[in-house]
């Protein structure tokens, strides 16, 4: 650093005095681009007539003015932040032949070399000391110290404007106010859903919540993040105010999670186009973030004028539910809570998250709601008893239907499911509709299926039989030979057996009587009139009333009353805890 000092001051020297017109340099003169550090470093050392007393200082070097420059940048590479005596002394030591070799016509003698070594450490002690001071007192500067040294060295803007720009900032200060004032229009238009009416019909006649009100409850009292709240304005179907949800980002007991909320107040919470766009872009987030998911649904399903953009292509309301199925792989925890009606596809995002909450009395659940249930099957029911919180988590029922004949793989599956019921202890409901008769095989390998099928309906059979928990049988259409035993028939012992008033209950079917073989003497002929006879008297005693007279069921019931009568059961088996203790658990079946 010495050498720096030294070199740019001789430098300036004889610059001077090949040129007289130059100023002189002061005791802290600076070079152009020099560091004002450097400048505090060349006022500490000495002049050229301090340490060049000989008269042969002012010799000028053989190789000029643009060697001492060469030497200038060569010296430099002694850094000026490496402030240890040490290392200077060792750094001068080395430097020393260097510049002895390459000004040997300056340095003739070895007193004008001492002359100099001398002179150089006076100034390392003097420099180093004051830049470690200026250097270690800097980090302990005030902020308003720090500041004000600076705005010496870089300027700060005023903020004034020239007169030139005044027009282009005037004109950009318009622009900036309408915008703002587009947005908090626009933005206040969104917060108010669907309008004053739909407000007061959501809060008055449901008793319900809003959602900014739902999820300003479930938050944590700060700031969320909304996302996309101007989705759904100005759609070539019409406005839909954020496109019918909310979505956002927001802390839940300090855990960011990512919200999904419908707001009811938009035609009912119904699903439009861009009301699933916008939920797959909350979904993706949850996923590239792993992120907690919470769904506030309050949605009556699709919007169906809109069915061609709703439902058949990749990115349409099925990937909802094909994301959550893949972030419950992916272990991303999912929370729904039911706050009202979810009717259809509305009904399977609830479904299909982890954990499901229903408010009590207001929330509810099902494909088809109390209109429909009307339509199809003349039944008058609320949507309490159809989907409501009582209904999803209190009657929790197994239920075993078939419709035809039990094949191979249905009675391979009723089995399964019947022993999973069993170890879970949950009741099982069987809906029984049974075929009249299964073809007789007329190849072998149809004589193969009908055995495997045999070997599968014994199985179920079993699993019935030994099912420990309690079973009731409701008989909807046919009741007929061995497949009735797999389905809790009458001898597989059902807590309760009730009948529709069209079941058939028989071992075949009235109208397939001619085609079993009948057994006869050699002798013996048989006319049509003792056919026409068997006929009728099976046609009379598979009558459902015939069966009931003779107390081979516990009743008839109406389709209507059926869901009445199979709860009024079920709170009657709950009374205690039903448990058969059997001699071991599954029986020795020899296939």
């Amino acid at each position: 650093m010495a050498w720096c000092c030294l070199s740019q001051i001789y430098y300036q020297r004889e610059k001077q005095s090949s040129d007289p017109a130059a100023p002189r340099p002061g005791p802290c003169s600076q070079a152009p681009g020099e560091s004002p550090q450097l400048g505090r470093v060349q006022g500490l050392c000495p002049t050229a007539d301090q340490l060049w007393p000989h008269p042969q200082r002012t010799a000028r070097a053989d190789t000029g003015v643009g060697s001492w420059q060469a030497m200038w940048n060569n010296i430099t590479s002694c850094s000026l932040w490496r402030l240890s005596p040490r290392f200077m002394a060792s750094r001068i030591q080395t430097l020393t032949p260097l510049f002895i070799r390459n000004y040997k016509d300056f340095c003739k003698n070895r007193q004008t070399i001492w002359t100099l070594r001398n002179s150089l450490c006076q100034v390392m002690k003097k420099t180093v000391l004051t830049l470690k001071c200026n250097t270690i007192s800097h980090r302990f500067l005030s902020n308003k110290a720090r500041y004000r040294q600076y705005t010496k060295t870089f300027p700060v803007l005023d903020g004034s404007i020239p007169s030139v720009c005044e027009h282009v900032f005037e004109e950009n200060l318009r622009n900036s106010e309408a915008c703002i004032q587009r947005y908090s229009e626009l933005l206040c238009k969104v917060s108010k859903g669907g309008g004053e009416n739909a407000i007061l019909r959501h809060t008055q006649r449901n008793k319900k919540l809003l959602v900014r009100e739902r999820l300003r409850m479930l938050l944590d009292d700060e700031p969320f993040l909304e996302l996309s709240p101007f989705a759904g304005f100005d759609l070539p179907y019409g406005d839909v105010p954020a496109a019918g949800c909310l979505t956002g980002i927001g802390k839940i007991r300090g855990v960011w999670c990512v919200f999904m909320a419908n707001d009811a107040t938009v035609k009912g919470g119904t699903i439009y186009p861009i009301s699933v766009k916008k939920q797959l872009r909350a979904q993706q987030i949850a996923v590239q973030n792993r992120l907690l998911s919470v769904y506030l649904v309050d949605s009556g399903g699709a919007f169906l004028p809109l069915q061609a953009e709703l439902f058949p292509d990749q990115s349409h309301g099925g990937r909802v539910f094909y994301n959550e199925a893949i972030m419950s792989a992916m272990k991303i925890p999912q929370v729904a809570v039911v706050c009202g009606s979810c009717t259809a596809g509305g009904a399977y995002v609830p479904t299909m998250a982890e954990e499901t909450v229903i408010v009590d009395k207001i929330g509810s659940m099902f494909l088809a709601g109390p209109p429909l249930v009307k339509a199809a099957t003349g039944e008058d029911i609320s949507p309490e008893d159809l989907g409501g919180a009582s209904m999803h988590s209190k009657h929790l029922v197994g239920i075993v239907a078939n419709n035809g004949e039990l094949t191979h793989d249905a009675s391979l599956k009723g089995s399964h499911f019947v022993q999973l019921c069993s170890q879970r202890s949950i009741p099982i409901l069987f809906l029984q509709n049974t075929a009249p008769h299964a073809p007789e095989p007329t190849s072998l390998s149809q004589a193969e299926d009908h055995t495997n099928r045999l070997k599968a309906q014994a199985s179920m059979m079993a699993a019935v039989a030994c099912a420990a928990v309690p079973k009731i049988t409701l008989v909807i259409g046919g009741c007929y030979g061995n497949e009735s035993y797999a389905m809790c028939g009458r001898s597989f012992d059902p807590n309760f057996l009730f009948l529709w008033p069209n079941a058939r209950v028989a071992l075949v079917d009235s109208r397939h009587i001619s085609t079993f073989p009948q057994a006869r003497d050699d002798d013996c002929t048989g006319d049509d009139s003792e056919l026409m006879h068997l006929k009728e008297k099976l046609e009379e005693e598979s009558s459902a009333f015939h069966s009931s007279a003779r107390l081979w069921d516990d009743g008839i019931i109406l389709p209507q009353n059926s869901r009445k009568v199979i709860a009024q059961c079920l709170t009657i088996m709950k009374q205690q805890k039903y448990q058969i203790v059997s001699l071991q658990h599954n029986p020795v079946i020899r296939l």
